[in-house]
């Protein structure tokens, strides 16, 4: 198990979407009896969705969300040993020597690095403030027929409108449909009507994640489908997984 502290300096790096597999397995165990520290997670996510809010308005090429996700997931390994230290250190301390120099810092994993330490210091003056908590809402999305050894999470604010979805145990999207190229995300309306919103991007662990954006609160399901190169409008390859969202 691990402990408060760390339990913390995971959280704000889940709101940027920066653990690998084995760290947010850990951090949902601590979470799933931690009540404090659930509060603590829902303000990182808040902190994370406002933080762009604080920046001169700019256009970025549409790809660069997804790039940046791709980079930080690539970039993010499991943190330091922690057990053989006597005194923790600061928590920035240990959120930046989970990110291992010698694999090579990209520059958009350190901007995530430097938001994390950004959005942390928000979300503790927030807190500080008597801001009200957010919610932050973690989903196990279910496997399908099509990939039966998928294991995948959706990783939330209650209310907000930014998402993070993680998988494992996905098989390349050819073998599940023909002509499969991509893994299409999808909000899913209570009329089952599916609006696409975002692509799982593939990382050098094994893993897959995505960014979704959306007005989760308009949406009762996510799924993910492979589809041919360049996505679809509508699903129409074989579904991999699937879960309800709660956002109200």
């Amino acid at each position: 198990m691990i402990s408060h502290q760390d339990a913390e300096v995971l959280a704000a790096a889940l709101s940027v979407g920066s653990l690998d597999a084995e760290e947010q397995s850990a951090l949902q165990l601590h979470l799933s009896g931690c009540a404090e520290c659930r509060r603590v997670a829902g303000e990182y996510m808040a902190a994370a969705a406002r933080l762009p809010l604080a920046l001169e308005p700019v256009h970025p090429p549409p790809e660069l969300r997804g790039r940046l996700m791709r980079a930080v997931y690539a970039e993010t390994t499991q943190a330091a040993e922690r057990a053989a230290r006597a005194q923790p250190a600061p928590w920035w301390h240990r959120l930046w020597d989970a990110i291992p120099a010698s694999r090579g810092l990209t520059a958009l994993a350190g901007a995530a690095a430097v938001a994390v330490i950004a959005l942390s210091s928000w979300a503790v003056l927030n807190r500080q403030n008597g801001a009200p908590a957010p919610v932050a809402v973690a989903v196990a999305l279910t496997a399908t027929a099509a990939a039966p050894h998928a294991s995948a999470q959706l990783t939330y604010q209650r209310g907000g409108n930014e998402a993070v979805l993680t998988a494992s145990g996905l098989p390349s999207p050819g073998a599940v449909s023909a002509g499969g190229s991509v893994y299409e995300v999808w909000l899913i309306r209570s009329d089952g009507l599916a609006v696409a919103a975002a692509y799982l991007s593939h990382n050098p662990d094994g893993t897959w994640s995505a960014a979704v954006h959306g007005d989760l609160a308009a949406y009762s399901a996510v799924a993910a489908t492979a589809e041919p190169a360049g996505g679809s409008a509508t699903p129409t390859g074989a579904k991999v997984i699937q879960g309800s969202i709660s956002a109200s």
